[in-house]
């Protein structure tokens, strides 16, 4: 029996996320960018459809099916023409930002402590 490959699942919802990001910033029109939203949520209702059902059922059988169909639209997203410097640098962007913005939540807690 098949299981769900979830992880293989985030690592694309990842590369969604910075290719979106990338696009965005360069200017992509709304068309792409929905094509690339509605490929994410896709593969997010598929990953939703294998956690409510049992492995061998044909609930997650479809999940499957929907992960692959998901996967194929993402395909067709990119070439071989894509650069892949853009949405690595929109990835290293988000990773900089939550990090930065944890240290200033950081900072913060501790000025609290040192307050009280």
């Amino acid at each position: 029996m098949q299981r769900f490959p979830f992880e293989a699942a985030r690592d694309l919802l990842g590369i969604l996320r910075a290719l979106y990001a990338a696009d965005r910033a360069r200017g992509a029109n709304e068309r792409r960018l929905g094509r690339i939203r509605a490929v994410a949520v896709d593969l997010r209702r598929a990953m939703e459809l294998a956690l409510e059902h049992e492995v061998g059922t044909a609930g997650h059988r479809a999940a499957i099916r929907s992960a692959e169909k998901a996967t194929r639209s993402l395909a067709d997203l990119v070439d071989v023409t894509t650069p892949l410097e853009p949405t690595l640098l929109a990835a290293g962007q988000r990773i900089r930002s939550t990090a930065s913005r944890g240290a200033e939540r950081e900072a913060r807690r501790r000025a609290r402590i040192e307050r009280s």
